[in-house]
């Protein structure tokens, strides 16, 4: 089974994205994001595994690995044709938290999606629209761009989340 560990933010940051996803079903009207409740977020690991309890107490044993930080996002940007994304900028904050969550799970874990979300191959990213087809993605571009401005926010929470479809398992704040 698929498996995320995720950084969600602080609520003004969650409610700015949510606005936007909600400017953007007019190009996507079946929004996936809205439509599965996934929060605002930014993946840094995902992987597979029968043993998620196993993930879990690493994880609670290792939480002050991963501290409360400040992330901007300073674009949009898109894995064409199928996600329009808020482009987080790439500091030390979230490289560290993308090496630290999956070395954690490295060796009671299989890679998923091909490694996209390993250190040095991960594009960070906020989904804003996901599975859509080319027309709806050039709207939802068209879209963003002109309610899209650059923001800074807190990742106060890490996740530890099924994938397809969603549903957190256990979820740590951060300080």
């Amino acid at each position: 089974m698929e498996y995320a560990i995720i950084l969600t933010f602080d609520a003004k940051t969650e409610s700015t994205f949510n606005e936007l996803v909600e400017k953007l079903a007019e190009a996507q009207p079946q929004n996936y994001m809205k439509e599965h409740s996934i929060p605002p977020h930014v993946t840094i690991a995902f992987f597979c595994t029968e043993h998620i309890e196993e993930v879990a107490q690493k994880l609670d044993a290792n939480i002050a690995l991963f501290p409360a930080g400040n992330v901007t996002w300073a674009s949009l940007g898109a894995f064409v044709p199928k996600v329009l994304f808020a482009a987080p900028v790439l500091d030390e904050y979230l490289q560290n938290a993308c090496i630290t969550a999956n070395r954690l799970v490295e060796d009671i874990t299989e890679v998923g999606d091909e490694g996209h979300y390993l250190p040095n191959q991960w594009v960070p990213h906020t989904a804003l629209v996901c599975r859509a087809n080319q027309k709806e993605l050039a709207k939802a571009f068209d879209i963003a761009s002109r309610h899209f401005t650059p923001l800074s926010g807190t990742a106060c929470h890490l996740v530890l989340a099924r994938c397809n479809s969603y549903k957190e398992f256990k979820t740590w704040s951060l300080s």
